[in-house]
């Protein structure tokens, strides 16, 4: 349940900064709380614009107006996102330059982060376009985080996953080739005040991002950066989606118990905050969190500081009150419920969240879709009057 007192912040524009785990884990001793559960379980209800290196990130604290308005969307069917332009590969590493095969355009940035950055490119052989993301690497480490990105990369075949096509090694870096898609960032849509969202094209978004995990999940692969900047657009107008930066993806074994100290704190589960054992549900709190964000503009943990944040998280403090929620579905709300609860093994399992009435019910579809056109009709008509 959720605690008491609302904390929500309206969501920041500015990209995620990064501070050290360690510098937090005596802080965060303080408020830490028994979650008494066994977190090394599978769930038995369940089957980066970022570095490379184990961090906690965050944003500054510039606020931004949350989503509040409505703008009309009859897209009420699931139009499943295209698949990548080529055929699944296995890719294996090749020991060469990147321009050997493709033309890089380095004027062209598709994004930036510590890893290194993401350009535009084509292949010379067919002129397909794709994209290369170019990451850094100082040692053995570095280049070993980006053969399990590869060899992860190498097992998800999904329409919801962004796909590998090629991979380079050099001395100084590693290139990753993959699908391109030019919608821009989910982020993009949930700050931008002309594209507010409306519940329904949460309902799109969020069924895809669960289609997605479930893939995963089948393959014993945790994301476990989960979060807005990691999720593109196929293209602007459409509601389809591909998850992006398997970076920080660990392949999930029950009997090796797996703890992590690295992601973004608005989007950490408790169990990672309290560097306990992770698993599938671990995946699904992000996935509450990204739901609240769409639905209301409003980061649901986001304080004035890491430590604030992470405090909130272990309280499990958040609520459906703001007015934000006022006009969102009893179907939503409870959905969500099922996901921010602080003991993981009560989470629904990505197969269960696609399964929800939120995500699930046509009927739902219809009626929402029926209010965003009478609000629609409304406004036109009242814009006509005052004309």
């Amino acid at each position: 349940m959720p605690g008491p007192g609302p904390v929500n912040t309206r969501y920041n524009s500015a990209r995620l900064g990064q501070v050290d785990f360690c510098q937090h884990t005596e802080k965060t001793e303080k408020v830490k709380c028994l979650l008494g559960e066994n977190s090394g379980e599978q769930d038995s209800r369940s089957g980066k614009k970022e570095a490379k290196e184990k961090v906690w990130s965050h944003s500054g604290q510039q606020e931004t107006t949350p989503v509040t308005s409505k703008r009309t969307s009859t897209l009420t069917e699931d139009v499943p996102a295209p698949p990548a332009p080529f055929t699944h590969r296995i890719v294996t590493i090749k020991q060469a330059a990147v321009s050997s095969f493709y033309t890089v355009n380095r004027t062209e940035m598709l994004g930036r982060g510590r890893f290194g950055q993401v350009h535009k490119c084509e292949e010379k052989a067919t002129g397909l376009k794709l994209a290369a993301k170019i990451i850094k690497t100082r040692g053995t480490k570095d280049k070993d985080e980006v053969k399990n990105e590869i060899n992860i990369m190498n097992q998800l075949y999904h329409v919801n996953l962004i796909q590998l096509y090629d991979a380079f090694e050099s001395k100084k870096d590693m290139v990753l080739v993959m699908e391109y898609v030019d919608g821009g960032e989910l982020l993009d849509r949930i700050i931008d005040e002309n594209d507010n969202l409306t519940e329904l094209e949460a309902i799109l978004f969020i069924k895809q991002i669960c289609e997605g995990l479930r893939h995963m999940h089948q393959m014993c692969v945790l994301h476990l950066d989960l979060k807005p900047e990691n999720i593109l657009c196929v293209n602007r107008d459409a509601k389809q989606i591909k998850i992006i930066d398997f970076g920080l993806a660990r392949r999930y074994k029950p009997r090796e118990k797996l703890r992590v100290n690295f992601g973004t704190p608005e989007f950490l589960a408790p169990e990672v905050v309290n560097y306990d054992f992770v698993s599938f549900p671990t995946d699904m709190w992000s996935v509450g969190v990204i739901a609240y964000m769409l639905l209301s503009g409003l980061s649901p943990f986001l304080g004035d500081n890491d430590t604030e944040t992470l405090n909130n998280i272990l309280a499990c403090r958040w609520d459906l009150e703001e007015e934000e929620f006022h006009d969102v579905s009893e179907e939503a709300r409870e959905f969500i419920s099922k996901l921010l609860v602080k003991e993981k093994s009560w989470r629904i399992s990505a197969s269960e969240a696609v399964k929800h009435p939120w995500l699930s019910d046509h009927k739902l579809r219809s009626r929402l879709n029926e209010q965003v056109t009478a609000s629609s009709c409304l406004s036109f008509c009242g814009s006509h009057v005052r004309g």
